[in-house]
């Protein structure tokens, strides 16, 4: 899951670089207008430059268009990848435009998503892409520099050479590629079993909690699953996607189950208390911020992973903070609140509205979004409501697993009796 993961959002990220770069063919069509005007290169007429300017444009906005979906990154890398080769080739076909390197430069670049398979589909591609190239400059090449090849000939004997070269390169870029891939394998697996020491030192901690209030123990795995899908659809939705790397919603989602361990501290007859609390046993209550962030900072400064241990920190010391700057524990206003602190926050808010409590009856989903929603820019960040009104089926289906995971509990309980 962690490896696959990783090449999701490798994906992600060299689509945007490849995005970029192909950009800059934006400005080929004009440069060669400007070579023909000067009469240096007339091969290209002025609306073959235009529509050729014209289509990178297109496909551009389109690839800026899928860039903004996680699940329409694979279809976007075989765009960009295919569409760059495209261009090269469309040059290729002029007999006074010489191509060399360019034809390579497509399946090599294909190597930065580390995927052995998608470099065969590019390599085979492109060489489809480049012999139909080759066939149709035959029919244009000038006879003064092959007068004694006929347009068949100068194919066979050029389509030969260039099979041959593709043979090799396309056996150097998976050789490449496997070894990368073979090497990444070997890191995931490494940083898995490091995040499992994580995981369970974490876990262990916040347990503690549970067995003072059995509610914790359901309420914590449940955020834990709101924190990742938020984060998530937030950075599909394309909010915050520079700060929502792989392992950055990883990290809000391992933190996650640490937002109240600071309740440990809380007095038995505060914390477990059936009905409303008075002012001052909000008071109290509201200490297990400070009192969460203290203990994590004493007891797992010797984490590995340093930005875990911060994530863990400021997700424990501001997850009620608000938006509009009157939460607690430091009153926090805006961005100032970390991103961390701010998912967990409705996350936190989402469930406990959702759950059934000695004090409160659970609320249905469409009314909990209601309710969000008339937070918006005052208890929770704005971008952050439209995304969980937008994962409304997916916290409906997940819902409805737990639902059914409850139900098989305490039918295997009774069956045990």
């Amino acid at each position: 899951m962690e490896g696959t993961y990783y090449y999701q959002r490798n994906e992600v990220e060299v689509n945007g670089i490849l995005l970029r770069c192909a950009l800059v063919l934006v400005f080929v069509g004009p440069f060669l207008a400007i070579l023909r005007a000067i009469g240096i290169n007339g091969e290209f007429n002025y609306l073959e430059c235009f529509y050729f300017s014209l289509i990178v444009v297109i496909l551009f906005l389109f690839g800026k268009f899928l860039q903004r979906s996680m699940r329409a990154q694979w279809l976007l890398k075989y765009i960009i990848i295919l569409g760059m080769h495209a261009g090269v080739c469309y040059m290729a076909t002029k007999p006074g435009i010489l191509v060399y390197i360019s034809y390579a430069l497509m399946p090599a670049l294909s190597c930065l998503y580390y995927r052995k398979r998608f470099t065969l589909q590019i390599t085979g591609f492109c060489y489809l892409i480049m012999m139909g190239t080759l066939y149709l400059r035959a029919g244009n090449e000038t006879t003064y520099a092959y007068d004694n090849l006929t347009s068949e000939e100068w194919y066979s004997v050029f389509g030969f050479s260039f099979t041959w070269e593709y043979v090799l390169l396309t056996i150097v870029l998976i050789a490449l590629v496997g070894k990368t891939e073979s090497s990444l394998e070997m890191m995931n697996k490494s940083n898995k079993q490091m995040k499992d020491m994580q995981l369970q030192l974490i876990s262990g901690f916040a347990n503690f909690l549970e067995f003072r209030d059995k509610s914790t123990g359901d309420h914590v795995r449940r955020t834990q699953a709101y924190v990742r899908m938020i984060a998530m659809g937030m950075y599909e939705q394309g909010h915050y996607q520079s700060e929502l790397s792989a392992r950055a919603i990883n990290y809000m989602e391992t933190a996650a189950p640490l937002h109240d361990v600071g309740k440990i501290a809380i007095p038995d007859a505060v914390l477990l208390k059936g009905g409303e609390l008075t002012d001052e046993e909000y008071e109290i209550i509201k200490n297990h911020t400070r009192e969460g962030y203290r203990l994590i900072t004493d007891n797992l400064s010797g984490l590995p992973d340093k930005r875990l241990l911060k994530c863990a920190q400021e997700i424990t010391l501001s997850h009620h903070e608000r938006w509009d700057g009157t939460g607690y524990p430091e009153g926090l206003r805006g961005t100032a609140i970390p991103l961390p602190a701010r998912i967990m926050a409705i996350a936190d808010t989402l469930d406990a509205m959702l759950s059934e409590r000695v004090y409160k009856k659970s609320m249905d989903l469409d009314e909990v979004l209601y309710e969000l929603v008339k937070e918006k820019g005052k208890h929770f960040e704005p971008c952050i409501v439209d995304t969980v009104v937008r994962l409304r089926s997916e916290i409906e289906e997940f819902l409805l697993a737990e639902s059914n995971k409850e139900e098989r509990g305490q039918g295997n309980e009774t069956t045990r009796v």
